[in-house]
Parts: structure tokens; sequence; C-alpha cells
């Protein structure tokens, strides 16, 4: 026999009462947790970029009486010329998503693709690395491209920039020494391989489901399970083809700005162009840091000064942050005279 309260001694749940109570309390809370986070975050950001830019500028001023040795002679034809170049990359970088986004059946003419790019991209500048998604996803859905579509591109994009920024850095270490060719010969064959592997789309869409799956659990409808790569090898194969060639352009670019500030030969503007690529990457994933501010610098200056006086490269890697903010809004004030999508 089974002895038990009466059912009579138990208080009576009013769900509406307690859920409305409980409501009222838990939002505050999570608005006082969430902008906590916020604040840490920037605390964070801003603790990295001071302590960047603090050991960079410490180690220039104890190398001063190297730096007032060098008879420094800006070359403004070729700074000029510099521009022009970088110009021209980051013109074919837009052209590069709108053949990403014809993988995925989605097509914008090219001002268009320039447009939503460079408009957007002055956001990477801002706390947190999401707001130039947001913006990119904010005007391609006025100009009728879903937001899930964007999302995909803009990853992809990045994707494929990254693999191909690093086989610019295995290229590059023919010429470091200390390795031999055949040793970097393989590397590169067998990075070759598994980037063609890696973007191939079957295994692209094998991708693109598993992470429709996770993402579905935090915000559900953010991208589509039914988003596919419609292109074949061969199309993913023209990307990445421009995307190498858009590096030979960048790397015409560097070397006719680092010229115009300290003479580099050939052999070391392609060293150049390996570490700056693998500094962007490094950049980009300081989550942490608006458009990776401080830690390329650091990373660029530490890898290219075993090659180069280090004071000569910070002063560099410091030149390298502006001439690249300068191209971007040259792209940016070009972008604003194209006339749709409109901005609001």
């Amino acid at each position: 026999m089974k002895v038990g309260l009466p059912e009579q001694t138990l208080p009576p749940k009013v769900h509406g009462h307690e859920s409305r109570h409980s409501r009222e309390h838990e939002v505050p809370r999570a608005r006082r947790q969430g902008g906590r986070l916020a604040f840490l975050k920037k605390i964070a950001a801003v603790s990295i970029i001071l302590a960047c830019f603090f050991f960079l500028g410490r180690v220039l001023y104890r190398n001063l009486g190297e730096l007032s040795s060098y008879q420094w002679s800006l070359k403004p034809w070729l700074l000029a010329l510099s521009f022009v170049f970088l110009f021209a990359n980051l013109t074919v970088s837009s052209f590069a998503w709108k053949r990403v986004l014809l993988l995925f059946g989605a097509r914008l003419p090219f001002q268009q693709c320039f447009k939503i790019m460079f408009v957007s991209a002055l956001g990477k500048y801002l706390p947190g690395k999401v707001w130039p998604y947001v913006g990119q996803m904010y005007l391609s859905g006025r100009a009728g491209i879903p937001r899930s579509v964007t999302l995909l591109s803009v990853l992809l994009l990045f994707g494929i920039s990254s693999l191909v920024g690093l086989l610019a850095f295995i290229s590059s270490l023919f010429f470091w020494g200390g390795f031999s060719v055949i040793e970097v010969s393989l590397l590169l064959s067998a990075f070759t391989a598994f980037i063609l592997i890696i973007l191939s789309p079957p295994v692209l869409n094998r991708l693109l489901r598993a992470l429709a799956l996770i993402s579905n659990r935090f915000r559900k409808g953010l991208i589509p399970e039914g988003v596919v790569v419609r292109g074949g090898l061969r199309d993913v194969g023209r990307i990445i083809l421009i995307f190498v060639a858009n590096w030979v352009i960048f790397g015409i670019a560097l070397h006719l700005v680092a010229n115009s500030l300290y003479h580099l030969d050939v052999s070391q503007t392609i060293i150049l162009c390996g570490i700056f690529a693998v500094s962007v990457i490094s950049g980009i994933l300081s989550f942490f840091v608006p458009a990776g501010l401080g830690v390329r610098e650091g990373v660029l200056s530490y890898l290219l000064g075993l090659f180069i006086p280090i004071s000569v490269a910070i002063v560099i890697a410091l030149a390298l942050r502006v001439w690249m903010i300068l191209g971007e809004l040259l792209c940016f004030f070009t972008a604003l005279r194209i006339k749709e999508p409109k901005l609001w």
C-alpha cells in the first residue's frame, strides 16, 4: 500500500503567471550577460591591438639608429603604379565572388558585385568580424540574392582565397633557403591535390549539408539544407585559377610598393607575398581584433625580419596596412558611383 500526500496538499501551478514572472527576470539577465560579454570582447580586442603595436613600436625605437642609417628615397611613381595593380587585384576579387555566386545558381552583374563587396568591406574595421558579411547579405538581399546563398558564397570565397594564399606561401619556400627543391615540390603537389579534393563539388556539398545541420541548431533556416553547389570541378578550377592570377597581380603590386620604400629583389618579393598571405589569414582568424589590426603587422614583421632588418620589416608592414586601407577606400568611393543596388 502506497502512502503519500494527498494531491490537494500540493500548491496548484499557475503556468501563465510563472512563465511571465520568469521571463521578466530572465530577459534582463540575458541582456546583462550579453552586454558583459560584448564589453569583454571589446576590452580583449583593444588589449591585443595595443600590445601588438606596443611591441612593434618598442622594436622600432630600439632600432632608430639603424633606421636613420638607411638612405630612404620615396619613389612616388612606383607607389602610384602600385595602386593601379592593387585596384586591379581588388577588382578581380569581386569578379571571383561573381563566379562563386554562379556555383549556387545566383547571378549578379559584375558592377553590383563590386559595389556590394566594397561598400560592405569597410565594416571589417568595426569590432567583431560579422559586419562586412552582414552588410554583404543586406545589400545582396536588395539585389534579389537570398541571404543564405550570400553567406555560403562569402564563406566559400574566403576558403578558396585562404587555400590559394597558403599555396602562395608554400611556393615562396623555394626562395627561403634551408628547404630542398624536392621537399617544397612534394609539399606543393600534396597541397594542390588537397585543394582539388576539398573543393570538388561532391565534397563541398557534403560540407554544406553538415554546415546546414550545425547552423540549424543555433538558428533555424539560416542555411537551408537544399542549397548545393551546382557547378562542376571545371567551374571550381576556374575560380582557383582566378585567385592564382590575382595573387600574381598582388605580388606585382607588393613589389612596386615595397620598392618605393626599400629595395627588394624579385625573390624577396615572392617571399613577402607568401608571408603576407599567412599574415592576412592569421589576422582574419584573430576573431576579437577588427581587420586583424596589429596581429597581421606582427606576423608580417616577424617573418619578413628573417630576411631583411627587423626595423625595416616593421616599417614595410605598417606601410602596407595604410596602403591597403587607401586601396579599399579607392574601391569604396568608386563603388558609390554605381547606382544598383541602392544602399537604402
